[in-house]
């Protein structure tokens, strides 16, 4: 059976036993796939999950989703593709019952129409009569519409709508449902509410709602010069921006893990070569910075010391040297600042899945290379 891409419908598509699983009806199925092949190759890439046609009968296939491409696999991914496809489905069901009617539509005007009047249709076949009805050019009747899909059985119904009536976030049944207007994900109101007061995001997709403005301690610093004579690896012919953010000590806000505690101080050094990639990425740190997503409150990584100022997944090369050992610099000239040189101004964020030795986030992996799913640098500037 072919591997096909991902994502869903409440009434064309429902749950089997196993949460990988998805059964929809053939002609829902066979409408998606032949009509709009593009959404679903879009899926595939962006839920990283292909769809392997598992079993089939006269009326249903079961759709079995598995992960596709390198670890790390992204965090309930097989269940954000199973909701997204379901999703995808729902549409395809709509657009084909819309094509029936217009099918149906065309017909009737094609033989003359008036069922309610047989007697206004004079005897014997007119077969050309409802020709001018036709658009310019038709040469015959359009071809019949695919057949309406079969009820499902009761039991797949039933897992359907469970599935659907179930919270992302408390797993209990959706109390006064609220619907995420741009990605259509939905949430108890008051689990979204306290969802969107701690991270304006989506808790499904990671998509973002508004500004997105973090807790960095708002008593901080950045500071930033310039050094001719300090070079950094492949970027001999550059000088190197060098970044300080200092912070003083100070007590946690509301904002924070815990209120009223205080922090102590702190200074950290970053660096980037001065040459048009790193000066786009200075930029990006600035906007980082104002809007106090480059630090967070919270455990210390190397410590384990509580209650510090540490790094929130903004990366940064905090050495001098280091980095250009992990990949070959003829096929990465930028091979630490590619990341960000290349990665457009805008949605959606993607996971990042190379970074070099002192660079604070995931572990080494040349075969990719995005940006984090934490956070989008690219999101602050304008497209």
């Amino acid at each position: 059976m072919p591997i096909l891409s991902s994502s869903g419908s409440k009434m064309a598509a429902c749950g089997g036993t196993c949460k990988n699983k998805v059964t929809v009806s053939k002609p829902v199925w066979d409408f998606l796939s032949k009509e709009t092949p593009a959404r679903l190759a879009r899926l595939r890439e962006e839920h990283r999950v292909s769809i392997l046609i598992d079993g089939e009968t006269s009326d249903i296939y079961v759709l079995q989703l598995s992960p596709q491409g390198p670890p790390p696999a992204p965090p309930n991914g097989l269940y954000l593709a199973r909701k997204a496809l379901k999703g995808l489905l729902k549409e395809a069901e709509k657009e084909l019952k819309k094509a029936q009617r217009q099918g149906e539509l065309m017909g009737c005007l094609a033989l003359g129409g008036g069922g309610e009047h047989p007697e206004m249709h004079r005897p014997g076949p007119p077969p050309l009569r409802a020709a001018p009805l036709l658009p310019p050019g038709a040469r015959g009747l359009p071809p019949p519409p695919p057949p309406l899909p079969p009820p499902l059985p009761p039991r797949l119904r039933e897992e359907a709508e469970e599935q659907e009536s179930t919270c992302p976030i408390c797993l209990g049944e959706i109390q006064n449902a609220k619907t995420l207007e741009k990605c259509r994900h939905s949430f108890c109101e008051g689990c979204i509410t306290r969802a969107l007061q701690v991270k304006k995001a989506c808790p499904m997709c990671g998509r973002f709602y508004g500004q997105l403005v973090g807790n960095q301690p708002q008593n901080g610093r950045m500071l930033v010069s310039k050094d001719a004579t300090l070079l950094l690896p492949s970027y001999e012919k550059y000088g190197t921006i060098v970044i300080q953010y200092v912070f003083p000590p100070g007590v946690q806000g509301a904002e924070h893990p815990n209120p009223g505690v205080r922090y102590p101080g702190t200074t950290r050094v970053a660096y980037l070569p001065d040459c048009p990639e790193g000066n786009k990425v200075l930029t990006l740190f600035r906007k980082a910075f104002d809007q106090r997503l480059t630090f967070t409150i919270g455990t210390s990584m190397t410590t384990g010391r509580p209650n510090v100022i540490t790094w929130n997944d903004i990366h940064h090369k905090t050495s001098c040297t280091g980095g250009p050992q992990l990949c070959d610099p003829s096929s990465l000239p930028f091979p630490w600042l590619l990341p960000f040189a290349q990665f457009p101004l805008r949605e959606p964020p993607t996971p990042l899945l190379w970074e070099p030795p002192n660079w604070r986030g995931p572990l080494p992996n040349c075969s990719a290379i995005s940006v984090s799913p934490s956070f989008n640098l690219a999101l602050m500037c304008p497209a």
